[in-house]
């Protein structure tokens, strides 16, 4: 594994996309020969020494910063959501260490010579049923970035990786701020509060990685509506759900978990049936039905004003 060295000029970010216009980020690169690779696969593996691997990740400064350079990794981790396919080649593993909680964007370039696979995991590098990924993004797609909410007081390792036998270089940019709400899926059916009035919504959620999460988590897919809020007051949500289900419900004023006013889980309450009240001033706020692991199920939303 090459060594990874930031450099003291800086640069301006690419315009990708209008969020990383007028961005001043640090510049790293890598370089130099590559190691030979180990066999790659989960689970319990000897420490490999190797800087940039999951047993020692680079570390990143807590500023913008875009990392580029050749993809020389020792290929040691797959994701769920790779499935030993897209995820199956060389990967560079970075760590951040916030000392607040924050949004973190990680913008893939278009310069990049193959289709990456972005994992993010917390406390821990390497993945399993009580770790799963915060991001799991295989292959990365079309989307313009990718983005978790990170807190202070844990480490989270973010994995470029790569398909099976493949190679070449690539460059992220790593911003610490919150997505706009482009960056979440939300519900083309809104709710719009109305006194007395009441919405209910029900759907099966699959198992898959979602985009969306927060301080309660939310790795697996999820619902995201629009609430338009016209007069002060307070505001019911109940959710139920089935066993196969691990429901998370957030109140959120825009994507980012960043932006979170309040949320609760099973995990919180010890059931997968439960209310939360909040009291809103007029305004646009969004609801999240979230899941707290990757298996799916279905559940229902009441909204009551």
């Amino acid at each position: 594994m090459t060594v990874f060295r930031l450099r003291s000029r800086r640069v301006t970010a690419p315009g990708v996309t209008a969020l990383a216009v007028s961005l001043i980020l640090a510049c790293g690169a890598r370089s130099g020969p590559a190691d030979e690779d180990t066999d790659g696969g989960t689970g319990v593996t000897p420490v490999d020494p190797r800087e940039g691997g999951c047993d020692n990740p680079i570390v990143l400064p807590l500023a913008n910063i875009e990392v580029r350079g050749p993809l020389q990794g020792p290929s040691r981790v797959e994701g769920w959501c790779g499935d030993g396919i897209h995820d199956g080649g060389a990967e560079d593993t970075y760590l951040i260490a916030p000392a607040a909680d924050t949004d973190v964007l990680l913008l893939m370039q278009p310069t990049t010579e193959f289709t990456p696979t972005l994992r993010v995991t917390r406390d821990g590098c390497y993945m399993d049923e009580n770790n799963l990924p915060r991001v799991c993004a295989a292959p990365y797609g079309d989307v313009p970035f990718r983005h978790f909410f990170a807190e202070a007081g844990h480490e989270y390792f973010v994995t470029v990786d790569s398909p099976e036998g493949t190679d070449g270089h690539y460059a992220m940019q790593v911003v610490y701020t919150a997505p706009p709400i482009e960056g979440c899926p939300v519900h083309s059916t809104q709710i719009n509060q109305e006194p007395g009035g009441f919405f209910t919504w029900s759907n099966e959620l699959g198992g898959r990685a979602g985009s969306v999460d927060g301080r309660c988590g939310g790795p697996g897919a999820e619902n995201m509506f629009q609430l338009n809020v016209f007069t002060p007051g307070a505001i019911t949500f109940t959710v139920t759900a089935d066993a196969s289900f691990a429901p998370v419900l957030s109140i959120r004023t825009g994507c980012g978990g960043s932006t979170e006013l309040t949320c609760t889980s099973m995990a919180e309450q010890g059931t997968s049936n439960f209310s939360l009240t909040w009291n809103f001033d007029p305004g646009v706020y969004f609801v999240v039905i979230d899941q707290n692991d990757v298996l799916g199920g279905s559940y229902k939303l009441d909204v009551a004003s």
